[in-house]
């Protein structure tokens, strides 16, 4: 079973547990030279994925292989249920393929025990969802600092609050969510509220950033002024996204993409 390895620069401290399954970012740190043909950071190789449904086997993924390059923004585009949620689940390792492979800087992840993909999500992969997901009872701040307790261990973060918090509120003011600090999510407009997931999701200094429907719920407006800020991120901070999106619109924007029918790869662009 492989072990995933500390990287050589942390953006925080982590405990001697933690700091194992950091993934090391660099790939002249795995003895592969940095050319302009290996820059993925996200490979999925013949990736399968059948889920039950009332006592059928529903194939949703069919032998699929996919990239991300390393600062480049990919969508994920398809018709529903042609795969598009299921793909970026595992990707994220919040699933598991039931054949094929996963690798994130050249080392594999999907084989993983379950406390090392919780920890290499933690810690290198930031999530956003079409519906948030805030804690209801958290304000704006606490929820983007969230995973520092999750990632950290309540001694180790209470040990490093105030980076956490100096952090937290240096995000806060990157999403133009810094007049809002104490207010929670029911005091929040939709864009708001996906701002502050977008400012939650950087909070361990993610290298990539994995985004399902990110507009999905918000008007055209607000949806707008979503992807011009992840737009901004992957520009500033050379963020690699892959986002999921049935809109052609969002798509045509992208750097890359890829497109799901029938839980196979159809084209790519």
């Amino acid at each position: 079973m492989n072990s995933l390895k500390p990287t050589k620069k942390q953006t925080a401290p982590y405990s001697e547990e933690q700091s194992r399954y950091r993934v090391i970012r660099n790939e002249s740190d795995l003895g592969v030279p940095v050319t302009e043909s290996n820059k993925s950071i996200l490979q999925a190789r013949d990736v399968a994925k059948a889920y039950k449904r009332h006592n059928m086997k529903v194939d949703v993924l069919k032998g699929v292989d996919f990239q991300a390059e390393v600062g480049r923004v990919t969508a994920i585009v398809g018709q529903s249920g042609s795969g598009k949620s299921t793909l970026l689940h595992l990707l994220g390792t919040l699933d598991r393929p039931d054949s094929g492979e996963i690798f994130f800087d050249g080392q594999r992840i999907d084989n993983v025990p379950n406390a090392q993909r919780d920890a290499f999500r933690n810690q290198n992969l930031g999530m956003i969802f079409q519906f948030y997901h805030l804690l209801p009872e958290l304000t704006l701040l606490e929820n983007i600092m969230a995973p520092s307790l999750i990632g950290h261990g309540l001694f180790s973060y209470w040990r490093n609050r105030s980076n956490i918090l100096d952090r937290a509120k240096e995000l806060a003011k990157t999403v133009g969510l810094d007049h809002r600090l104490n207010h929670r999510p029911s005091q929040l407009s939709g864009g708001e509220m996906q701002r502050t997931a977008i400012a939650r999701a950087l909070i361990s200094d993610p290298a990539l950033l994995l985004a399902d429907e990110p507009t999905g719920n918000l008007d055209q407006e607000t949806g707008s002024s979503i992807l011009k800020l992840l737009r901004s991120l992957n520009e500033t901070r050379n963020l690699t996204i892959v986002m999921v999106t049935h809109d052609e619109s969002i798509a045509s924007q992208c750097d890359a993409l890829v497109r799901l029918k029938g839980g196979r790869v159809e084209r790519l662009k």
